[in-house]
């Protein structure tokens, strides 16, 4: 039966009121007037004839099924031109009708290639989507850190400069105008083609070029920075020419947004392609090889192997069982001033702060002795003498302690600042036996502060001066061979397989953490997970809450002497990881009830199977612990990475695959990376400047040991044996052979060893020292001719000690690394200490890279 009704019966056969007009009608799609987004298409429409009562008292499906009606006896092409006028009505642009707060806040949950994709609708979307403090969100959601005060004094610096350099302009003749823009040519379908090929989204990594300037001055423009003169749209600068003036520089840097006014703004859009760039090249491993010295002033190098280093910026420093601790440049790759000598034995740890406020180096020895230099100038600030009964294998200091450790099984710490007892870092005295705490060291709540402060005013009690003994720490049944401090907790690994939990304010042990199967070599500690190595030839990640085991992995083949792990965690991911751990368990105790795992074996029975290990999988197979407060693997985001070196002479750098398990991403050699910097130095030398980036498969080890000595340096070429003078020296290992193949010395290999790790399997050796003297003078000066060929059976490198040659090993055993954004440098059993640069050389990478923090 027919439901319309008889009025729109009687329109249907022709019938019209009287007056009805044809004229369009527009549809009430639920829009006001006032949220209309295209103003001037929307306008109210002149032409418009009013609707009779009888027609708007109808209902809307009424008024539709009318419409509807009167469209069909129209012509198509009238149609058209009605459904052009409606258009208008039926769109509305968000970004220009949403406040600025809302649509950052939508963007900044999409992924980059999907944000750059949408850039290209319209201007007002570009300019939106390229707002400095979208992109700078983006990047530190990524996990990335960012060095603030960097920022600061970049955008500090440049503003000065630019407004130093600004001459007066007429207002019709400002420079600082962005000039027009050439329009891009436009496809049938109304968009721009882009100039540079899209996302990858394949490898996932940033290929589309992100503008080179801001957008056009476009709709909503509170999203961007108000300047001081009113102005919105800063203009982007270009990189600079070599010799340009100061004010040509800063036109021309990527990193530089400039408005008028010569405020400098850092340029966020630019800066995460950089770091997306400098990330695909980790993923892929495309590097740079150099070395410490340069090979063209081998003459700098330690003359034994290296055991420790540290690097900040252009400076790392390292130690050596040559005695010395050396300071290099790594712009130059040159030592920045002669060695400092005070340690009268091997140089096993060290740590620096090149800040103005700290400017202090702090190392220590198998001599037993502590050592404060000062950094600037290499002056020997104090020394603790037998500041432990045995070698000092570990330190590490803060602002407030300096914390050792050392063979003798012992923890010490250490005071920085003047301390008294009402100072809130003076020390909580637990009553704990395994704390031993000096004489002088007050049990603050036994006395009340009033009696205190009188006994400080008549110097009763004395204030602690500098690097006093504060506790002295006793638990583990080995030597402790390293310690993290984060906070107000030590964290410290021992030979006696275990790891220890301290609190750093009383010295009482909060929690000792059991899994490794042998001595524990190496530890790290982010307040959230601990990291270490062992001679069990594994890393592991316990979480350090509740000290389950929530990562093994096993890649190496020999102790794993160093590590070093960056989770790039974002901010406040805390209640993000506990939700993942909860969720976690919850599947493997519905598959358990689901009857989907076997049943859980006693831990004590003999011929229990070996359960798997587990490197991150959430399969509730390959779990093997739970109630953790961090998800297997440890969480944080998918750029972390964990690199470890082992004795097996191979650097592995672990990243996660999609499921989130910790895998091998790159496997690198000392070797490799000694032979490529020397080929490069020696491709420099012939003429050929042009430095390639290195992959894995891109060392060509016979180039290398094919080329000849340098005549202008007077050093040994990397790798080279037949350059010894040494007729006991053996020839070069191959990769697969031993660790000890081709070294001259096995008894020096030994106390090497055994100075570092020597109860790592609970065994004492007695070894006997080699002694070496050393001359305290500055470096040698470059030779200004080259030398003369050498006679037969003479040292052909006047500049290096005669005994030098004895200890560059072509294959070495890796005792301490660490990494940064950029870099992995490696110290090793061979004195030349080598480093792989992630940003190849190239200008730009470079150049965002004085931003980047560690993930």
């Amino acid at each position: 039966m027919d439901q319309h009704p008889s009025h729109l019966l009687r329109m249907r056969a022709g019938h019209f009121p009287p007056g009805f007009s044809a004229a369009p009608f527009k549809l009430d799609e639920g829009y006001s007037d006032d949220t209309r987004s295209q103003t001037d298409n929307d306008a109210p429409l002149t032409d418009a004839v009013p609707l009779p009562d009888w027609i708007l008292a109808c209902s809307e499906s009424d008024r539709a099924e009318l419409a509807h009606s009167i469209l069909r006896t129209l012509r198509t092409s009238t149609v058209a031109k009605v459904v052009d006028r409606l258009t208008p009505i039926l769109h509305m642009d968000p970004v220009l009708k949403l406040p600025p707060e809302i649509t950052a806040e939508i963007f900044s949950y999409l992924d980059p290639p999907t944000l750059l994709t949408a850039s290209l609708a319209s201007r007002a979307w570009r300019e939106r989507i390229l707002d400095s403090r979208l992109w700078r969100q983006l990047y530190i959601r990524e996990g990335w850190h960012i060095d603030i005060d960097a920022v600061r004094r970049f955008e500090q610096l440049h503003s000065e400069l630019s407004t130093q350099n600004r001459k007066p302009r007429s207002r019709h003749a400002d420079f600082d105008v962005p000039e027009p823009q050439l329009k891009r040519r436009v496809t049938a379908a109304g968009r721009a083609r882009p100039s540079t090929p899209p996302w990858n989204e394949q490898h996932d990594m940033i290929e589309a070029d992100l503008p080179a300037s801001p957008p056009d001055a476009e709709g909503d423009r509170k999203m961007h920075d108000v300047f001081a003169d009113g102005s919105t749209s800063p203009t982007r600068e270009r990189r600079p020419a070599t010799g340009s003036s100061v004010s040509a520089q800063i036109k021309s840097s990527s990193l530089l947004i400039r408005a008028p006014n010569g405020s400098v703004k850092l340029n966020w859009p630019h800066l995460y392609k950089q770091r997306r760039r400098l990330e695909s090249n980790w993923e892929r491993g495309r590097y740079v090889n150099f070395q410490l010295p340069h090979p063209d002033h081998l003459e700098e190098m330690h003359q034994e192997c290296v055991y420790a280093i540290q690097f900040s910026g252009r400076w790392l420093v390292s130690g050596s069982r040559d005695r010395s601790i050396r300071v290099w440049d790594l712009e130059r790759r040159r030592l920045w001033y002669r060695p400092l000598y005070g340690h009268k034995k091997s140089v096993l740890c060290l740590q620096f702060d090149p800040s103005p406020e700290e400017d202090i180096i702090i190392s220590g020895s198998s001599d037993r002795s502590v050592i404060v230099w000062r950094f600037s100038t290499g002056e020997k600030l104090h020394e603790l003498v037998d500041a432990h009964d045995d070698s000092v294998l570990n330190l590490r200091f803060d602002r407030r302690y300096l914390v050792t450790c050392s063979k003798d099984k012992r923890i010490k710490v250490w005071n920085r600042q003047v301390l008294t007892p009402l100072d809130p870092d003076y020390p909580t005295v637990s009553k704990d036996p395994r704390v031993r705490y000096p004489e002088y060291i007050i049990d603050t709540s036994e006395v009340a502060p009033s009696v205190l402060e009188a006994q400080l005013a008549s110097r009763q009690i004395q204030p602690l001066e500098p690097y006093s003994l504060l506790m002295t720490l006793e638990g583990h049944g080995a030597a402790v061979n390293a310690i993290q401090i984060s906070d107000d907790e030590i964290v410290s690994a021992s030979g006696d397989r275990l790891i220890k939990v301290w609190s750093l304010r009383s010295g009482v042990c909060l929690k000792t953490i059991v899994g490794h199967t042998k001595g524990i070599a190496c530890v790290q500690f982010d307040s959230r997970r601990i990291v270490s190595g062992s001679n069990d030839d594994s890393v592991r990640i316990f979480d350090h809450a509740t000290g389950a085991e929530v990562g093994y992995l096993k890649g190496h083949s020999n102790l794993v002497r160093t590590v070093q792990a960056a989770f790039g965690d974002p901010p406040g991911v805390e209640e993000v990881l506990r939700l993942e751990a909860m969720a976690v368990d919850h599947d493997y105790w519905e598959a358990r009830r689901q009857g989907k795992l076997p049943e859980i074996q006693h831990i004590g029975g003999r011929g229990r199977p070996v359960l798997p290990r587990n490197a991150g999988s959430r399969n509730p197979h390959d779990l093997t612990a739970l109630g953790a407060s961090i998800p297997p693997g440890g969480g944080g985001s998918r750029w972390g990475r964990i690199v470890s070196g082992s004795y097996d002479e191979t650097i592995i750098v672990w990243r996660k695959d999609r499921e989130g398990k910790w895998v091998i991403g790159q496997r690198y050699r000392q070797e490799d990376a000694a032979l490529s910097a020397s080929a490069t130095a020696a491709a420099a030398r012939r003429g050929n400047t042009t430095r390639l980036p290195t992959t894995t498969r891109m060392v060509n080890r016979a180039a290398a040991l094919s080329l000849q000595p340098p005549s202008t340096s007077g050093a040994p070429l990397v790798g080279d044996q037949n350059t010894t003078t040494n007729p006991s020296a053996e020839p070069s290992s191959s990769s697969s052979s031993p660790p000890n193949n081709g070294t001259p010395n096995p008894t020096l290999l030994l106390q090497q060893q055994q100075e570092q790790h020597p109860l790592l399997h609970h065994h004492h050796h007695h070894y006997h020292h080699r002694h070496h003297h050393h001359h305290h003078s500055p470096l040698p000066q470059p030779q200004p001719q080259p030398p003369s060929a050498p006679a037969p059976g003479m040292n052909p490198f006047p500049n290096l000690p005669p005994n030098i040659m004895e200890h560059i090993h072509p294959t070495s055993r890796i005792y301490k690394l660490q990494f940064d954004a950029r870099m992995i440098v490696c110290a090793s059993q061979d004195p030349r200490i080598v480093g792989w640069d992630f940003a190849c050389d190239d200008p730009e990478i470079i150049e965002a890279c004085q931003f980047f923090g560690e993930l």
